[in-house]
């Protein structure tokens, strides 16, 4: 008997009798096809879309209105960015009690991973958190960043001190003279931005306090 093809089994059929022939002996085919379809336009949509993070800016204290942090943020990468949308710069928070505000707290030690997984590079902190963890190194000699010196911080609040060598350095700078950050109603005054010492960013630290210290 001679054998009918697959072509003329179809033509014969009805368009419902085709559509069940179809997907019973070829549904594996085409779910693998839709499968790897679908695959492709997410990778495709995940490269067009992803953004490098240029740098990591952290706040940490008691909580405060997240639209006023946002500003803040989308402030900065106009200007440092440039409408540059393949790159961003996060403005992000941990927020904390006062109460808590010790070195075995919970939100101390979820802020000691992310820098000890260098997924910070810039911070916001209180006086009290600052004098806390200064031993532990993790605060960067502001004038150790190649062109420290040309910053205009003459008529700004410093934070300096003495490490454990018994070396003075500049390890912050008073938030409160920050223009940039003046529509953030903080709960205090004490705020202090510091540079994270183990950042992979060190050599942008520079370009984001320029734009605090001249906005």
């Amino acid at each position: 008997m001679e054998k009918i093809s697959i072509i003329e089994k179809l033509k014969i059929m009805t368009v419902k009798q085709r559509i069940s022939y179809i997907w019973y002996y070829y549904k594996i085919h085409i779910l693998s096809i839709l499968v790897l379809f679908l695959l492709i336009i997410s990778f495709t949509y995940s490269q067009l879309n992803n953004q490098d993070v240029y740098f990591n800016i952290t706040y940490v204290g008691n909580p405060i209105n997240a639209d006023e942090l946002s500003r803040v943020d989308n402030s900065l990468n106009k200007v440092i960015l440039n409408g540059n949308t393949k790159k961003i710069i996060n403005l992000n928070s941990i927020f904390i009690d006062d109460s808590s505000n010790n070195s075995n707290s919970q939100f101390t030690q979820k802020l000691m991973v992310q820098i000890a997984a260098r997924e910070i590079d810039m911070a916001i902190v209180n006086k009290q958190f600052f004098e806390a963890n200064f031993s532990s190194d993790i605060f960067l000699n502001l004038e150790t960043l190649e062109g420290f010196s040309s910053l205009p911080i003459s008529n700004k609040d410093v934070i300096k001190k003495e490490d454990s060598n018994g070396t003075l350095g500049t390890y912050g700078i008073a938030v409160k003279d920050l223009n940039l950050l003046n529509d953030i109603n903080f709960s205090s005054n004490d705020n202090i931005l510091v540079v994270i010492s183990n950042s992979e960013r060190l050599d942008r630290s520079l370009d984001i306090l320029k734009v605090f210290l001249n906005k």
